[in-house]
C-alpha cells in the first residue's frame, strides 16, 4: 500500500481522477474535491456573520473580523469564504431565500463560477 499527495486543480481534473478509480458519481465528488476561497470587502458585520454560520453548517469556513464575530454594532468586514465547489453552491441553495443575503451569494458565486476550477 502506498499514498500521495494529488492536486486536482479544477473540476474536470477532478472527474477524470474519480473516473479512473473506477468509481461512479465523480461529478457530485469532484466539486467536493476542488476547493475554491473568495475575498469579499467591504461586507455589513451582520451578513458576514449570517454567512460564515452557513459555511460552518456545511463543513466549511469563512474568516471575518472580529468586529462582526461579536456582533459589534456598525461593524463592516473583509471575510474570506472558503469551500469546496459544492459547499459554495450548497450555501446557495440554503439560503435562496433570504433576500438580504442575495447579493453577497450573488458575488460569491460569481467568482466561484467563473473560477478556472470550476471549469473542464
Amino acid at each position: 500500500m502506498e499514498a500521495e499527495k494529488i492536486v486536482l486543480e479544477s473540476v474536470g481534473r477532478a472527474v477524470e481522477a474519480i473516473d479512473a478509480v473506477g468509481s461512479s458519481n465523480s461529478e457530485m465528488m469532484a466539486t467536493r474535491a476542488v476547493h475554491i476561497n473568495v475575498m469579499v470587502r467591504q461586507v455589513p458585520g451582520s451578513d458576514a456573520l449570517a454567512l460564515k454560520r452557513a459555511y460552518n453548517d456545511v463543513g466549511a469556513e469563512a474568516a471575518v473580523s472580529h468586529d462582526a464575530y461579536y456582533e459589534k454594532e456598525g461593524a463592516v468586514t473583509d471575510m474570506i469564504v472558503m469551500g469546496s465547489v459544492y459547499h459554495h453552491r450548497e450555501v446557495r441553495r440554503i439560503l435562496a431565500d433570504n433576500p438580504v443575503l442575495q447579493p453577497l451569494l450573488n458575488l460569491v458565486a460569481q467568482v466561484v463560477e467563473n473560477a478556472p476550477e470550476t471549469g473542464a
